[in-house]
């Protein structure tokens, strides 16, 4: 109690010693014996006889461009929430038959999980695949207030992208943010990152606001190397990203998405600089796949092959190609060395699949492959695996 009164002092005390240096300032702006009479200290001073200031002084008369974006979208980015299920060991509890640990699963209600924004006046929401996974229940609440039930419409898992759908029940939704087309933004540009940054600790389902620039692009990462998921092609930002930012939106000065804040680079957990944010151009196909389709359709791949080292460096070696598909109709023939997938070496069949799995039906990979001291180019069609009987 001691050091909290203390604390209050201090900070009294600063308050106090800044009044009386500012003061102080304002004085020294005056020569010995001149009055705010004076033409040249009235127009510094911008004082009135009794020495107050108006408090107009410094304020800008008109919302800056990043006020207006926000003020544009902040209505449409949502608060994800869910209860999800955990386990919790209990080791004091022991059975006759079965003395090993027990476990009791419960279920927990988190409110603030992550982020989120509405993508069309349907209801659906996208978000980070990890802000909702293992939930047994998914919320979205609005800047208003307003809380709704969502459920999980698809996922794609390894590339860390969830559609939600809510039941308005019809209440008026806020107008659904814009796609940017990501393949045109530049580093150096200017962005902004939304969303709700520890919503657990602050409880307040409004968004924030950090600006920065597009600091590096096409980063690829695999954070953990004991799951699958992995992120190819993302753009890194200096806008300050923290947990709970995860699934908000990062936006141009347009006001338009140019992709999802996802994760960070931190040796604290804080932000460090560093945030990544999937294209908008993967988060758009991915959302009008499971809305034209209803589901995200799985890929078929059509050739086998291994990683080899060749003349080339590493790379992957057609082993065989199934007859009448994809690989077939580009070109490709067993013993091809692939040496690239769209322009980016690959160096084993792991680099392969990795870019496979960040495609979705319809798309190509350009193939870069040698063949027999030539060098080729082929196009691989994308198409949908074949229904398992």
């Amino acid at each position: 109690m001691a050091n909290r009164g203390l604390m209050k002092l201090m900070l009294a005390g600063c308050l106090v010693l800044g009044g009386v240096l500012v003061g102080a300032s304002f004085q020294h702006l005056l020569a010995p014996g001149e009055t705010a009479a004076n033409p040249a200290a009235s127009e510094v001073d911008g004082s009135d006889s009794t020495g107050v200031l108006p408090a107009s002084l410094g304020v800008p008369k008109e919302p800056s461009r990043v006020s207006r974006i926000y003020e544009e979208v902040n209505s449409s980015i949502v608060t994800v929430g869910a209860v999800k299920r955990q386990f919790v060991a209990q080791p004091w509890v022991r059975d006759f038959f079965a003395p090993s640990i027990r476990i009791l699963e419960r279920q927990q209600r988190l409110p603030y999980l992550g982020s989120g924004f509405l993508v069309d006046d349907r209801g659906h929401v996208v978000t980070n695949f990890h802000v909702i996974e293992d939930s047994v229940e998914i919320f979205v609440t609005f800047p208003d207030g307003r809380e709704f039930e969502a459920k999980l419409v698809d996922a794609d898992r390894f590339v860390d992208v969830a559609l939600l759908q809510i039941d308005a029940d019809g209440r008026d939704l806020p107008k659904p943010l814009r796609f940017a087309d990501s393949e045109y933004i530049r580093i150096g540009e200017q962005v902004i990152a939304l969303g709700n940054p520890f919503g657990n600790l602050i409880e307040d389902s409004r968004p924030t606001v950090t600006v920065g620039h597009v600091s590096a692009l096409q980063r690829t990462f695999r954070p953990d190397q004991r799951q699958q998921r992995v992120y190819p092609d993302m753009i890194q930002t200096d806008a300050a990203i923290n947990p709970g930012n995860s699934g908000g939106p990062l936006v141009d000065i347009n006001g338009e998405v140019v992709g999802m804040n996802t994760f960070i680079v931190s040796p604290t957990g804080a932000s460090a600089g560093v945030g990544f944010a999937i294209p908008s151009n993967r988060i758009r196909n991915f959302v009008q796949e499971i809305i034209t389709h209803g589901r995200l359709r799985p890929l078929l791949l059509d050739f086998d092959f291994q990683s080899v080292r060749s003349a080339e460096g590493r790379a992957i070696r057609v082993l065989e190609v199934a007859p009448g598909g994809p690989a077939e109709d580009a070109g490709l023939r067993a013993g091809d060395v692939i040496l690239e997938a769209d322009g980016r070496p690959v160096e084993s069949r792991e680099n392969f699949l990795l870019v496979l799995r960040g495609k979705q039906v319809g798309d190509t990979i350009r193939l870069t492959v040698w063949r027999g001291g030539d060098v080729l180019s082929k196009d691989y069609k994308v198409l949908e695996a074949p229904a398992m009987t």
